[in-house]
């Protein structure tokens, strides 16, 4: 079963499990010199009527339906998961690989919640790695290529 989700909304719904809240800092714009005052501002309206043909476009379109998921889904998603990610792998020839310490500690929360007594974080990485691979193998073959 192949997701297209992008890094953020993975990393967004990995922060949303583990209740944790992501930064919404937003980022501040750079200088600009005092020539060029102008054309923000002119860059500025053209944003804003394109937020608002946004805004009108979504009102325009029929309210999506929230659906409830029920108890038997989210466990048999939990199993496929538990399927997936969490088998004990065999690892031979091990190399280091660095995380963030906000990373490890998610990533050991969940072996500690879901995975089996000889699971471990590094069995954890080396799952989603190869499913990652697996996933994306033949397209990274093909980016290499171009």
């Amino acid at each position: 079963m192949k997701k297209n989700l992008s890094s953020q909304s993975i990393d967004a719904a990995l922060q949303d499990f583990l209740g944790n809240k992501p930064s919404m800092e937003t980022p501040k714009p750079e200088p600009q010199p005092a020539d060029t005052q102008e054309q923000p501002e002119k860059a500025s309206e053209i944003v804003l009527e394109q937020v608002g043909e946004t805004a009108q476009e979504q009102t325009d379109e029929t309210p999506q339906v929230v659906r409830h998921i029920s108890g038997k889904q989210r466990r048999a998603s939990l199993e496929e998961y538990k399927e997936t990610f969490l088998p004990v792998p065999v690892i031979e020839d091990r190399k280091p690989v660095f995380l963030s310490r906000s990373t490890r500690d998610a990533l050991d929360r969940i072996v500690r919640m879901f995975g089996e007594r000889r699971m471990s974080v590094s069995g954890l990485v080396e799952n989603i790695t190869r499913q990652h691979l697996a996933t994306y193998g033949e397209d990274i073959e093909a980016w290499r290529k171009l």
